[in-house]
């Protein structure tokens, strides 16, 4: 049984969720994260499906592929922090297959941009690409995967209940995280890389050394599987999404839950993701929607909504401030991730169980296109975080991982 899914941008300012200026707003071969089809939720607005794209569409399909035995469950690009390169290309992609395998692609973006300057194809024929690295170790297979924000390390955290920390640049394992009692869906580094936060089927949040692996603290964090975990922009705060229904946003020195958030409907949460400045999270829900919370300001105290949730009055929460609508996903967890690098047309993008990427515009929330070439549903997501660059993981009659540059 193979689960599958739930980085953070640079630290940049303002109060839009990318750091720009902000917009005035009214409001056995698949993961196993499969979850019953969840209610709609109306409490926010749909983007425009139907909206004209002028132009000719920002991406393509580049002629190269990478490829797996099974599902792509994961993808991270790593942060060009890592070799002081930002036109470095490094992504590692993660398997239900019990891999995890990193491609070095900064090369063939070189000869793709070569070959557009002369007219010409680079590769008639799609090229599939040789992994650089070829990460071994786990027992099932991988949920989610991670660079430190160094680039020096990765994180897998795998069914088999454990993580494990690997070089980035000789592929060692050098710990295992042993400590869930179910499967691990979701891990994150802290920003100062000393720190991993993963969650679990076990209903936890857990708090990693990565020096020697010990866990350093643990929050009975929900009351369903955790599916998504992250870091704020400085390391002081840790975002966790659940089954539940929940958002929560937790002090990382005390293990205070300080807020509480979740849609009308209560869908499950399949993913969640501090925005690159860490005033917003933007949470991926199985009714088919992405929802951008504000989350900033202080300790929050009563209940979201004047509501209760069970016998307990939980912290109140951010108010929702935009909603995106048009890809699907109700069965399984996906991926989206915000796309900044270039600051004309910010983005968030989505995977999809439709085989389809969505790019939404990240503050109009219509969606500027869609991205075709995946033969099943698609939830591994991520976006560069200096280059025009996206990539793209599908599930089990697929396998593959697409990248998506400019057409021009």
């Amino acid at each position: 049984m193979t689960a599958s899914p739930a980085a953070e941008g640079g630290a940049v300012g303002g109060d839009s969720p990318s750091g720009g200026p902000s917009e005035s707003t009214s409001g056995d071969g698949e993961p196993s994260r499969k979850r019953a089809r969840a209610e709609n939720t109306k409490d926010t607005i749909d983007a425009d499906v139907d909206a004209p794209n002028p132009g000719p569409p920002p991406f393509e399909a580049l002629p190269i592929y990478g490829e797996h035995k099974r599902a792509v469950s994961s993808l991270a690009f790593a942060p060009s922090a890592r070799s002081g390169n930002s036109s470095s290309a490094l992504c590692v992609s993660a398997s239900a297959d019990g891999s995890a395998k990193l491609w070095d692609i900064t090369k063939n973006l070189t000869e793709i941009a070569d070959a557009k300057k002369k007219d010409v194809d680079a590769h008639p024929q799609p090229k599939r690409l040789e992994a650089k690295l070829n990460l071994f170790g786990h027992s099932r297979g991988i949920n989610d995967v991670a660079w430190s924000p160094t680039g020096d390390y990765l994180a897998t955290a795998s069914d088999d209940k454990t993580l494990r920390l690997w070089s980035a640049e000789t592929g060692d394992a050098f710990v295992e995280f042993k400590g869930h009692t179910n499967f691990v869906f979701s891990c994150r580094f802290s920003p100062q890389s000393n720190l991993l936060v993963s969650g679990s089927f076990d209903e936890t949040v857990k708090l990693w050394d990565i020096r020697c692996g010990d866990c350093v603290a643990t929050l009975p964090a929900h009351s369903n599987p955790v599916t998504g975990v992250d870091f704020n922009r400085d390391g002081t705060c840790i975002v966790s999404g659940s089954y539940d229904g929940l958002v929560r946003i937790w002090d990382t020195a005390t293990g205070e839950c300080l807020k509480t958030v979740y849609a009308e409907g209560n869908p499950p949460v399949g993913s969640v993701r501090f925005s690159p400045n860490g005033k917003f999270v933007l949470c991926g829900t199985l009714d088919s929607k992405l929802r951008l919370y504000d989350v900033s300001g202080g300790r929050d105290h009563g209940t979201f909504g004047g509501q209760h949730r069970g016998n307990r009055p939980q912290p109140r929460g951010g108010k929702c401030s935009k909603t995106y609508a048009g890809h699907a996903n109700a069965k399984f967890c996906a991926f989206a991730s915000f796309f900044t690098a270039n600051p004309k047309r910010q983005s968030v993008v989505s995977g999809s169980e439709d085989g389809k990427v969505y790019i939404y515009d990240l503050q109009s929330r219509k969606i500027r296109q869609t991205l075709e070439g995946h033969h099943d549903a698609v939830l591994a997501v991520d976006a560069h975080d200096s280059l025009e660059l996206i990539g793209s993981g599908g599930m089990a009659n697929d396998k593959t991982v697409r990248f998506w540059g400019p057409s021009r």
